[in-house]
């Protein structure tokens, strides 16, 4: 599922209203994303979650540069399987710095 709007607070009641069509979906398109902040990474988080184990965690296509530090900030890395065509897929990450 292809995000376009910010993922931020001003833009996360269109987004909650869409919730029940966007966490049907594994994957997630970040690529066209202008701004990522905590209150769109705890969606994402959510999203995650909805999936289930039995479905893995949700796979970010592209992640914005923000996400990562958000993440590791808040030590949510492990919901996420990253797919950056840059750098390549991995499920989760650590913060090295």
């Amino acid at each position: 599922m292809k995000l376009s709007r910010a993922l931020t607070r001003e833009h996360l009641s269109a987004y909650w209203a869409e919730r029940e069509a966007l966490f049907a979906h594994r994957q997630a398109d970040l690529s066209d994303l202008s701004q990522l902040d905590s209150i769109g990474l705890a969606f994402l988080v959510q999203w995650s979650q909805a999936l289930g184990a039995e479905q893995g965690p949700l796979t970010l296509l592209s992640p914005p540069p923000s996400f990562k530090p958000l993440a590791a900030l808040y030590g949510v890395g492990a919901y996420f399987e990253l797919n950056d065509t840059k750098a390549g897929s991995h499920h989760g990450f650590e913060c090295t710095s």
